[in-house]
């Protein structure tokens, strides 16, 4: 199945990236619902977790985005609906709509324990960027899909450059990328990876619709962050909004078995890595369980 892949990070407590995979079917039917909460609560600016300070307009339309990604996430359905909040409140109740469809992306979370400061050598910060991105989407593509859930990625959206002082490196990620599963596989067209910004109000952007998912991707990263952190450091409004994905989190770490009977199967995983003695460690953020010989597999390509 053909996949579109969007980039985002955080850099608190360690170098976090989020990897979201969406189904090029059934793109569309996200960034519908996606438009319909926009519309609903008349909110049209740009839309991240660190713009989410008070509750109102911004507050319910990323409440209403967050759960519509984790309902995104979801690989099956079940006999009880899904309730997820469009945004649209009357007479100050929330209403709520059935999520009904299948859209099946993928979630791969991948920390950078140290935040990157042990990678030296003559790597700048893009090339730690790239190289930790290629580690995690590596593991992460070998454990969420299989000889019956292909993944071919299409396209790859990172969330700008600038930061990075200069356009992210193709050979780095993808060239280099090597050992692949033949259920993963990576367009070789020449411009597979569009490194504009994903902020849809400023000139040079992304296609509008690439830019709501990256701001998507932006959320759901903050939130899985918000969870696996200390409730110490975190905002009160911040973990309310993040109440789904601590939902699918607690799920998880019950382990493979409880999650293979769940609307969530096969669908996001989580893992850290860091450097100790010069070589590559990795580990698993909370608990995270082989999945029947399918363990995750985060072999280092080279810098």
């Amino acid at each position: 199945m053909d996949y579109e892949l969007y980039h985002d990070e955080s850099k608190v407590e360690g170098y976090w990236h989020a990897i979201l995979l969406v189904s090029a079917a059934k793109k569309q039917a996200l960034l519908q619902l996606l438009s319909q909460v926009r519309q609903n609560t008349t909110y049209t600016e740009p839309l991240g977790i660190k713009k989410v300070r008070e509750y109102g307009r911004i507050y319910n339309c990323a409440d209403s985005w967050v759960q519509i990604g984790v309902a995104a996430l979801m690989s099956q359905t079940k006999t009880q609906p899904y309730p997820i909040f469009l945004g649209s409140i009357i007479r100050g109740q929330k209403q709520y709509s059935l999520f009904k469809t299948v859209i099946g992306a993928k979630f791969i979370l991948f920390k950078s324990r140290d935040d990157l400061e042990k990678m030296t050598g003559h790597l700048d910060y893009g090339s730690k960027v790239e190289t930790t991105f290629r580690i995690g989407l590596k593991g992460g593509l070998h454990l969420l899909g299989d000889e019956s859930e292909r993944i071919h990625i299409t396209r790859m959206h990172f969330d700008g450059h600038a930061h990075y002082h200069r356009h992210l490196s193709r050979d780095r990620i993808i060239e280099r990328l090597t050992g692949l599963r033949d259920y993963c596989s990576i367009s070789t067209a020449d411009d597979v990876i569009d490194d504009r910004t994903g902020n849809h109000s400023k000139s040079g952007c992304q296609d509008y619709d690439d830019c709501q998912i990256l701001q998507l991707s932006d959320l759901l990263i903050g939130c899985f962050r918000v969870v696996l952190s200390p409730i110490t450091k975190t905002k009160e409004i911040h973990r309310k909004l993040a109440q789904p994905v601590k939902d699918i989190v607690d799920r998880y770490q019950l382990g493979s078995a409880r999650m293979q009977n769940s609307r969530w199967r096969n669908s996001f995983c989580m893992s850290e890595c860091c450097l100790e003695s010069g070589s590559w460690k990795f580990d698993e953020i909370e608990c995270i369980k082989a999945q029947e010989g399918r363990q995750l597999s985060m072999e280092l390509d080279g810098p």
